[in-house]
């Protein structure tokens, strides 16, 4: 997109580390000032897409989040890669979802190896436990463990003053089915939409945040249903 799309259109791309933000007297971020750079970058429309740190949206403008935990109660993983041992049988086309104890695994067959990891809620869990569990159900102790902590919710908005949330740093709902993907494209659609009408005023900015909210929480419900809908009763999750 960079090479052949942006840049011959004239976009200008800038590599580098974020370091702070300059707001206005309405709380409209001016600038940017980027590590061992002297230049302020203005614009005037910013899109933060800072994942998890949201450090425009959250830590600047101080948006609100509103968590899903109420249908949603996963919010720990443990993501690593294990070798194939017999490629010819264990590169399925298909991701698998097996339930655990307090949670639920994946595995992605790729073309070098096998991404896995496991989702699980520290109400009914530990980090321990969960670790030992999975490498139980992996079958296998030596693989590397990253440990990911899951803030699992929405922004209050996600178009506030002049910065747009996308992606992890407007919410995030577990990754049961994928909803990641999906949920940035809808976002970046609808934004792309809004813009093209040139100027854009609060009824906008309003039906953006109204229809993305709206669209986010029905994923999460339909996450939640998952849960909601088993017929399983064997463990206290």
């Amino acid at each position: 997109m960079r090479l052949h799309y942006c840049e011959p259109r004239g976009v200008k791309h800038v590599l580098g580390t974020y370091t702070n933000a300059v707001q206005k007297e309405n709380g409209y971020i001016d600038y940017i000032n980027l590590k061992d750079d002297d230049t302020n970058y203005y614009a005037d429309l910013f899109i933060d897409c800072t994942g998890f740190n949201s450090v425009l949206h959250e830590k600047v403008l101080n948006v609100p989040f509103n968590s899903f935990s109420d249908i949603l109660i996963n919010n720990k993983a443990l993501a690593t890669s294990i070798p194939y041992t017999d490629k010819n049988v264990e590169m399925e086309t298909n991701t698998n979802a097996t339930t655990m104890n307090a949670g639920w695994c994946w595995n992605i067959p790729l073309y070098n190896r096998i991404g896995t990891g496991y989702v699980y809620s520290s109400e009914f869990i530990d980090d321990d436990s969960a670790l030992k569990q999975f490498q139980k159900h992996l079958g296998t102790d030596e693989a590397e463990f990253k440990k990911i902590k899951m803030r699992v919710g929405l922004h209050e908005n996600l178009w506030e003053k002049n910065v747009v949330a996308i992606g992890l740093s407007a919410g995030f709902i577990e990754p049961l089915e994928s909803n990641g993907l999906f949920t940035t494209h809808e976002f970046l659609f609808k934004l792309v939409k809004a813009l093209a009408r040139d100027h854009v005023n609060k009824f906008d900015i309003d039906c953006y945040n109204m229809q993305n909210k709206w669209a986010f929480r029905n994923f999460a419900e339909f996450v939640g249903l998952h849960y909601a809908l088993t017929g399983r009763d064997d463990t206290p999750y």
